[in-house]
């Protein structure tokens, strides 16, 4: 009884996807390009050094 409520809820969730056509691939690699800019970031900048006091 209950596991029916649950396919029919995941069912929904994936049609509703599909049919504002979001898809789960091009988010995945939206955040690793994201991901990948920040890191390239990190290398270009410069590093902040603190002096001893």
């Amino acid at each position: 009884m209950y596991q029916k409520i649950g396919a029919a809820a995941a069912a929904g969730v994936t049609g509703g996807l599909a049919f504002t056509g979001v898809n789960v691939l091009w988010v995945l690699l939206a955040g690793f390009a994201l991901l990948a800019a920040g890191t390239a970031l990190l290398r270009i900048l410069p590093k902040v050094r603190h002096q001893d006091r």
